[in-house]
């Protein structure tokens, strides 16, 4: 979508690490050296790191020791993380329920890599910056058509069972996830990460990254069921293949509810500190 790399850009040091990482000829020693210079980002990606999902016996206290602990892949997930929550969060639409948003984003991102994990998905964080990011092209649409948002809002009230893209797509011609999906493009995001977040409401139509899509699709649907205590009608809501794909056992649906529940409230205070005890 032209122009939407102008309506909100993420900290250089994200591009600066980016390009490290995929610069073959960088090392863990720059890299490291690049994230420390942002005190702030260093402090939250070592809060990160050092959480219970980790579970180190020892502290991490170096940005190199934490990359040499659980990758460089995941720690750049996390900076992407760290960086969108406190990019976003200053938008702050006054019209937009700001912590509900951030508690279904952040619920749809620990079942993600929950469910990443149980379909042995390489790097299961980046699926969990995916379900973090999966409806941010909802606050753009509040922060630069507040309007149609409200629009938006009224025809969703009055139609419960419709998808609320489909209203998007009526009333905008376009939907939050294609506004997601090409901001995550412009910052550039990995293109797996960038597609999956674009059709995480149409699974179907992503033939290239069908496992990210489904997972990610199903993220969504649970953490929407959870919200609304139907969390034993969730399969009813899901697209049928995307749920096939997963091929999840009972037992698999159970951990994967068990443990969102269990690191939904430590994500949700490593990524917006005080926020548990505003919800």
């Amino acid at each position: 979508m032209k122009g939407v790399d102008k309506l909100v850009s993420l900290p250089e040091v994200c591009f600066l690490v980016n390009d490290l990482v995929n610069d073959p000829n960088s090392d863990i020693v720059q890299i490291g050296n690049v994230i420390s210079q942002d005190p702030d980002l260093t402090a939250r990606l070592l809060k990160l790191v050092n959480s219970s999902y980790y579970g180190f016996e020892t502290p991490v206290d170096t940005v190199s020791r934490a990359i040499m602990m659980v990758g460089l892949r995941d720690l750049q997930s996390m900076i992407w993380a760290s960086s969108a929550v406190e990019t976003f969060n200053h938008l702050s639409p006054s019209d937009a329920n700001m912590a509900g948003f951030w508690r279904h984003s952040i619920f749809c991102a620990v079942t993600a890599r929950i469910l990443a994990r149980e379909c042995h998905i390489l790097h299961p964080e980046r699926l969990f910056v995916a379900g973090l990011l999966h409806d941010i092209g909802r606050l753009l649409i509040f922060h630069k058509l507040p309007e149609q948002a409200q629009l938006i809002i009224d025809k969703e009230k009055m139609s419960l069972n419709r998808d609320v893209a489909d209203i998007e797509r009526e009333v905008l011609g376009f939907d939050h996830a294609e506004i997601g999906k090409a901001l995550c493009e412009s910052w550039g995001l990995p293109e797996g990460l960038s597609y999956s977040i674009g059709s995480h409401h149409t699974p179907g139509t992503d033939e290239k990254y069908r496992l990210e899509s489904a997972i990610l699709h199903v993220a969504n649907i649970m953490a929407h069921a959870l919200e609304m205590g139907e969390e034993d009608n969730f399969q009813n809501g899901a697209d049928q293949d995307a749920w096939n794909l997963l091929n999840l056992s009972e037992e698999s649906i159970k951990r994967t509810l068990h443990e969102a529940v269990m690191q939904f409230l430590e994500a949700l205070e490593l990524l917006l500190p005080g926020a548990s005890q505003r919800l």
